[in-house]
């Protein structure tokens, strides 16, 4: 099982129990009430996911209007 603490502790943003963790080139979106299900976003869009297709389309609705406050996305702006 993972900890919960420690992905929050990871995460740059967390919207709605959804933690936004910056990995490689794109970003995982992890339910904290569900660890198990996770997103990966590369060029805005889903490349892999564990979650069914409800909750990957809420997912992306969030990360679209959520993906802005990421840190990475504060430097281009500076």
């Amino acid at each position: 099982m993972l900890d919960v603490k420690k992905l929050a502790d990871e995460a740059e943003v967390i919207v709605q129990g959804y933690a936004f963790i910056p990995k490689g080139e794109g970003i995982t979106i992890i339910d904290l009430h569900k660890p198990e299900h996770a997103a990966y976003f590369y060029n805005d869009e889903i490349v892999e996911t564990s979650m069914d297709e409800i909750e990957a389309f809420k997912v992306t609705k969030l990360y679209r209007n959520n993906v802005k406050y990421m840190e990475k996305n504060y430097a281009k702006v500076l």
